[in-house]
């Protein structure tokens, strides 16, 4: 009986003193993790600023490659918000939102999922060095656990799950953003647009990377096409465009574009309904198999599916659809680096894009007739999936 007694009393003394250290222990939590990029702090904020792309740099996904995402609310900003399902007793389910953001400088997001504590959510802060090269993205996660003193010891592992967890999704998202295009868009104002298709007579052509022989390249496929616009009693319908196929090291590869009135014309006795392309490569080669291209004929289609109208000259049923678009005006010498801009945008906003086909970027003139040199205006597109 006395042994019981003793050991009731020793049982009695280890809750009371486990108590005891429950009490003293502390009734909130906080760990942080600190990673430090050279990325531009706009494309940083941007990046986190959403979850459009939150599958690629979640840790979880790395724990468990068939965890299931599903993105809701707003595209980006407060709102926004991403679930997860996962058998991994380690990712389990739970939910993300962005509940405040802060321009370049910070975002907050509530927390749940099976981890320890109530009111938990992710401080993440941006700071930029002192000589502007670098910026720490310093990332906090706080839980609440109150009078629950299970919760306060399960708190005591807080460097645990939460700040591996922490460190794994800097980890990926510093690799991600060493990916995108190293340079700060955020004083070019972007905007998601919707595009409707056109009708187009283009010419391809190449020229070095100067302005003088892209504008003499220009001058030449305008001319072309102008002509045979004058043939077929056509008018132009829209600014000339300017579509990017190759921005090489030492040559310029790109299509000249000018819209036209009429999706059908008639030309030398032939008549042309322009249309979407419709690639047949096969088309192309000669059938005796030595690889030669066959001569095309108006009517035909290119290797890329183009309308054959005659000469250089193709026509097509431009693009439809959702675009990046930026407005500039200066010396086309800024365009390739408001291209860029626009690229590095779609990276960080989760934007797909091609380059390919009627995916390309594009330009439009829209300078007055009386505009200046080095003073045009232009408008700067960039197709997307969404």
């Amino acid at each position: 009986m006395i042994r019981i007694l003793e050991v009731l009393v020793s049982l009695v003394i280890v809750f009371a003193l486990a108590v005891l250290i429950g009490v003293l222990l502390p009734s909130h939590g906080h760990v942080t993790r600190v990673v430090e990029v050279s990325s531009p702090v706009r494309q940083v904020y941007d990046t986190l600023n959403t979850f459009r792309r939150f599958p690629q740099w979640s840790a979880f996904r790395g724990l468990d490659p068939q965890t299931q995402f599903k993105v809701e609310g707003p595209d980006f900003g407060p709102g926004s918000k991403v679930s997860w399902t996962s058998s991994n007793a380690r990712v389990g389910s739970g939910e993300y939102e962005i509940t405040k953001s802060e321009q370049d400088s910070k975002i907050e997001m509530s927390v749940k999922n099976h981890w320890t504590g109530e009111n938990k959510k992710f401080t993440i802060d941006l700071e930029p060095s002192a000589n502007g090269k670098t910026l720490k993205i310093r990332w906090g996660f706080d839980a609440d656990y109150g009078w629950d003193l299970l919760a306060r010891y399960a708190g005591l592992y807080i460097y645990g799950d939460p700040a591996q967890t922490i460190q794994s999704d800097l980890n990926n998202v510093a690799a991600i953003l060493a990916g995108f295009p190293n340079t700060d868009y955020k004083d070019q104002k972007i905007d998601l647009v919707d595009v409707t298709t056109k009708p187009v007579l283009l010419v391809a052509t190449k020229a070095k990377r100067s302005l003088d022989d892209v504008a003499e390249a220009t001058d030449t496929a305008v001319a072309e096409i102008e002509a045979v616009m004058k043939k077929a009693g056509l008018t132009a319908a829209g600014p000339t465009m300017t579509i990017t196929t190759n921005w090489g090291d030492e040559d310029y590869a790109f299509s000249i574009a000018i819209p036209v009135d009429n999706a059908t014309f008639t030309l030398d006795k032939h008549d042309f309904t322009i249309d979407a392309p419709t690639p047949k490569p096969s088309d192309t080669q000669d059938d005796s198999g030595d690889g030669e291209e066959k001569t095309l004929n108006p009517g035909d289609r290119d290797e890329h599916g183009l309308l054959v109208i005659g000469g250089n000259v193709r026509a097509a049923q431009w693009y439809q659809g959702k675009a990046l678009m930026s407005e500039y005006t200066g010396s086309p010498a800024s365009l390739p680096l408001y291209r860029l801009n626009l690229k590095a945008y779609a990276e960080t906003h989760g934007y797909r894009y091609a380059e390919t086909g009627l995916t390309r970027f594009w330009d439009e003139n829209v300078s007055a007739p009386d505009a200046p040199a080095g003073e045009e205006s232009f408008k700067v597109y960039l197709p997307i999936q969404q």
